[in-house]
């Protein structure tokens, strides 16, 4: 247990829980970008590519020494690209996970690309490029794992989400079905922290717990023998995107940018740096 927990604060930053990093809002900035700059219009802080971040989603963004310094992951280390692509500094401003859009729509960051999916609720405030294909997951302690086999095996049990995410409506839209159906409903808990719904069901108070198809195989893999992936749960049918403000003029250079960083192979490589299947990978 000791060795799980252990685990678990170096890949999502438990400690975090503890000294509040990610609760209230920090910034950093990397230097170090190319000399000449072929910034696009529209950015909050010229020569700078400022994004909101909630650094406790391994593998896409994390603290490497799991309580502060530097973020990495798939979507820290592409905010970079796209950064150096343009020959510009790269911001990173801090924030809670529901405090994300907020920061974007108020004008603290250009970006956010941070594991949100595209979805309509998201597209109606704010423009988004696709980035990788994704989808919810569900895990659960590997012999309750191992007898999830669809939907609808959830209803009745006690699901661990985190708060304002897609997967807790996805998780109550099953649960309207299983209503529907004449079984009884889910009891979804949603809490503000990844780390927080891991604990969930590794302490008990929940049986399973539904997080992206990334970040699960990663939670399992950082909890080996406690927590499993129950496959065909879900489809795998959302689609992770780049989210910037609704009809800003940074919207087109987002998109090209992420365009040229996947046919020169970046965002590969990228992705393999983090034990991700570059074939999720997709701005088309």
């Amino acid at each position: 247990m000791k060795k799980s927990i252990i685990g678990l604060a170096a890949g999502i930053s438990v400690a975090a829980l503890l000294t509040g990093c990610a609760a209230g809002t920090d910034s950093s900035t990397d230097t170090g970008s190319s000399a000449s700059s072929n910034a696009p219009e529209g950015l909050v802080n010229a020569n700078t590519f400022t994004a909101c971040i909630d650094p406790e989603y391994a593998p896409l963004e994390y603290y490497a020494d799991s309580t502060g310094g530097d973020i990495i992951g798939f979507d820290a280390d592409g905010i970079r690209a796209v950064a150096d692509y343009w020959g510009v500094e790269t911001k990173f401003e801090v924030t809670s996970f529901d405090g994300l859009m907020p920061g974007l729509q108020s004008g603290k960051c250009d970006v956010i690309f941070g594991g949100l999916y595209m979805s309509e609720e998201r597209l109606q405030i704010a423009d988004a490029a696709a980035v990788m294909n994704a989808g919810p997951a569900a895990l659960a302690a590997p012999d309750l794992a191992a007898k999830l086999k669809e939907g609808s095996d959830l209803c009745g049990l006690k699901v661990a989400t985190q708060a304002a995410s897609s997967n807790s409506v996805s998780v109550q839209k099953l649960s309207d079905d299983c209503v529907a159906a004449g079984d009884e409903p889910i009891t979804n808990t949603e809490y503000p922290k990844t780390a927080e719904t891991v604990l969930a069901v590794i302490n008990g108070k929940s049986d399973v717990l539904v997080e992206t198809n990334v970040a699960a195989a990663y939670m399992a893999t950082q909890n080996d023998g406690l927590l499993a992936v129950a496959n065909g749960v879900f489809d795998p049918d959302t689609t992770f995107g780049v989210f910037t403000p609704k009809d800003g003029k940074l919207s087109p250079a987002i998109a090209e940018a992420l365009r040229a960083l996947y046919d020169d192979g970046t965002l590969a490589k990228i992705a393999a740096d983090y034990n991700l299947d570059a074939s999720i990978v997709d701005v088309y």
